[in-house]
This record gives structure tokens, sequence and C-alpha cells, in this order.
């Protein structure tokens, strides 16, 4: 089973992807903690997208999932000059991070440990983020 959409990228866009997300939920019968990872994984992948994404040519940004047996694999694809490649992140060092009193820049922290998989590929201007679960 597979189900695809295109999003404008606006913050605003959020409570339709959510949306979008759930319905497929139902029809995949997805447990609620595994909805909660993967909700909370595509919001930060999508936040980063439109945040860091200077490319005049952006435009919607593709939202895909897909189960097949026990797996849900879901790739957002958006066009972008530069990109960037999240499985290439340096480790948060946590020691660090609380000693300087950071804040934010944790999220693919979050996505690496909530999800069981993290790919990314770039090819002709478009980067694809796939992330997938074990439910």
């Amino acid at each position: 089973m597979k189900s695809k959409r295109r999003f404008n990228r606006r913050i605003d866009e959020l409570e339709n992807i959510f949306n979008f997300l759930k319905m497929n939920w139902q029809e995949f019968k997805v447990q609620d903690r595994d909805q909660h990872d993967m909700e909370l994984s595509v919001e930060e992948i999508f936040m980063n997208m439109i945040k860091h994404n200077s490319a005049k040519s952006a435009g919607d940004i593709e939202l895909t999932i897909e189960k097949k047996d026990r797996k849900i694999t879901l790739r957002l694809s958006d066009f972008e000059d530069v990109p960037f490649d999240i499985t290439k992140a340096n480790e948060v060092d946590f020691e660090d991070y609380i000693k300087n009193k950071r804040s934010g820049g944790l999220g693919i922290h979050l996505v690496r440990n909530l999800m069981d998989d993290v790919k990314f590929e770039h090819k002709n201007g478009l980067s694809t983020i796939t992330i997938s679960k074990n439910i």
C-alpha cells in the first residue's frame, strides 16, 4: 500500500500533513506510539526543509508513505541547490550541549532515535529523506 501527496512549503501545512498521515494510519493499522514517533519525525524533517532550503527553484514538498509487511516507509522530497545529508550530521555531545547551555539543534538526533532507518539521496537537484519504522 502506498500513498503520496504534495504540500506547500508553509508551516500551516503541518495540519494537512498530520491529517494525511492519520488517514493512512487508520488504513495501515498503526499503533498510537508508532504514529507519534513518525509524525514527530516528519514534522522535524518538513520544518528543516522549509527553514534551511534557500533554493529559488524550491517548490512543494512531496510526502510518500508506504507500508510493506510490518514496515512503514516515509519519503520527503524537496528540490534544493545545496543538499544537506542528515545522515552525515554529527552526533550530539550532550555533555557539551548542557555545559554550554545550548538550545535547539536536536531534531536530527530525535529522528535518528525514533526511526529504525534514515537515508538521504540527492539526484538531479532533488533531495529525498527516507525514514522507516518497523511496526
